[in-house]
């Protein structure tokens, strides 16, 4: 599932999939080398030519169960550009109500 050029995210991984932190390594060699194929067989934009994009494409869709090296690795992929990250933050981002109870604290003293 060989595609020519390598496959990039630049949007959701700037400094490619290997750095991430999320992809393993033959995940992220995976993605560079055949996402663009991946790509394209999951958009519908190519039809399959042999019997290994069709199963890739059966088991993306759901219609079988992920078990191809390929299919597991661009589940994990949408999973993770699909995924609303949530940040917490310790900090108050307001300060009013603090400074109101120490000026009712002067005011009693």
């Amino acid at each position: 599932m060989f595609s020519g050029q390598k496959f990039f995210d630049d949007k959701h991984f700037p400094k490619g999939f290997a750095r991430s932190g999320y992809f393993t390594i033959k995940e992220a060699q995976l993605l560079e080398t055949s996402g663009r194929t991946m790509k394209a067989l999951f958009e519908g934009a190519m039809v399959p030519q042999d019997e290994e994009q069709q199963k890739f494409v059966d088991e993306v869709n759901g219609r079988r169960a992920a078990e191809s090296s390929y299919a597991l690795c661009w589940l994990k992929y949408l999973k993770e550009i699909n995924h609303k990250h949530v940040v917490y933050n310790l900090c108050s981002t307001s300060r009013r109500g603090a400074s109101e109870d120490y000026s009712e604290a002067e005011a009693d003293e």
